[in-house]
């Protein structure tokens, strides 16, 4: 006789199914083992979070007010009587009446101190008309020629050159102070000696300067040339 078997009581069909609803169940299990926290339970302390009103309580204060200061008194006016007499400093103007028969004084100058002496030697800029040598300038070269003597070691080196002498005329003509001027330049050989020499013989042949028409002191510079190539 042959067995048959029914379908429905056949539960090897749904072997794969229980397989896998197992293996989700192991997982989740595993999973949760893996996860699981364990708290501790810790009584708190309510006296922590308790403050006492000590704590916190701010003593109020109240800021003194001054008195404010006293006002200061109005300034007292003093009312001054107005008693008082100026008097008049104007000088007092005589009404003159004049006509053509009045006579009319002649002026009188006032009288004039006496100038004062001027000593010092003047610049040829602050004078009326300026020293000169009687004759010109053309006699003055003239005499210098004529009267200068040439050291012999000057000709011996050809030495040439321009000496500026310096001197004061008076007021008589004569010369005096006579000297080599700093502005010169060196020329050597004697030659400023020689230039000098001659100057000093032209003593007493010069008009001298006026100065608001009368003879002053001038200062006054002549240059001597020597040429000797």
């Amino acid at each position: 006789m042959e067995l048959k078997k029914s379908l429905k009581a056949d539960i090897s069909r749904y072997r794969m199914v229980f397989f896998l609803l197992g293996m989700c169940l192991s997982l989740s299990f595993v999973y949760g083992v893996i996860n699981y926290k364990k708290y501790e339970i810790v009584e708190e302390q309510l006296d922590a979070y308790v403050y006492s009103e000590d704590e916190f309580e701010v003593e109020q204060t109240q800021q003194e007010e001054k008195p404010p200061p006293p006002p200061e008194a109005p300034p007292v006016i003093e009312i001054v009587e107005d008693d008082v007499i100026i008097e008049d400093d104007q000088p007092e103007i005589e009404d003159i009446e004049i006509d053509d028969d009045t006579k009319i004084d002649d002026f009188i100058p006032l009288p004039v101190d006496d100038e004062p002496v001027i000593d010092e030697p003047l610049e040829f800029y602050q004078v009326q008309e300026k020293a000169k040598f009687q004759g010109g300038d053309e006699a003055m070269i003239k005499f210098i020629q004529q009267n200068i003597v040439v050291p012999e070691l000057a000709v011996n080196e050809g030495q040439s050159g321009t000496v500026l002498v310096s001197f004061v005329v008076e007021k008589n003509g004569q010369i005096t102070n006579v000297k080599v001027d700093p502005r010169s330049r060196t020329v050597g050989f004697g030659c400023e000696e020689a230039a000098v020499d001659v100057v000093k013989k032209m003593s007493g042949m010069w008009s001298p300067a006026l100065q608001r028409d009368k003879p002053v002191r001038m200062r006054f510079a002549i240059p001597v040339k020597f040429s000797l190539n």
